[in-house]
């Protein structure tokens, strides 16, 4: 399934399609295979531990998924959890990373203009209000 959709040829990933691939596998994982070399080969290109992590999470967001349409459809059709959760261009059908993360993909909080005007009491930490 992973291997038809997306393939293994692939010199460079940005962190997006990373993520991608990350939930594929884990979804591929879920139905019907162990944890595959790919998932190494992906963690590997990146040296960024918060890059790592979303990977590693996305991974583990596909395999859950996988595991729970398989038990709540109480199919044995690796095919159908797959078509269930990846679409035929291989995005996930779904946020590959849970909600805990909201916008980590796509939007980096130092990408953001800082705010205008002096800052509130809500910004200061206990220690420096009086």
């Amino acid at each position: 399934m992973y291997d038809r959709t997306f393939g293994t040829e692939w010199d460079d990933l940005d962190r997006e399609e990373a993520v991608e691939r990350a939930f594929a596998l884990g979804v591929a994982d879920g139905v019907d295979s162990k944890r595959p070399a790919e998932l190494d080969r992906i963690l590997d290109a990146f040296e960024n531990a918060y890059d790592r992590s979303l990977i590693e999470l996305s991974y583990d967001e596909g395999r859950t998924k996988a595991l729970e349409i398989a038990a709540e459809t109480d199919t044995d059709d690796p095919d159908a959890v797959w078509d269930q959760l990846v679409d035929g261009a291989g995005s996930p059908r779904g946020s590959p990373v849970s909600a805990a993360l909201p916008g980590a993909i796509t939007e980096l909080t130092l990408t953001r203009s800082p705010r205008e005007g002096p800052p509130s009491s809500l910004d200061l930490p206990s220690m420096l209000r009086k």
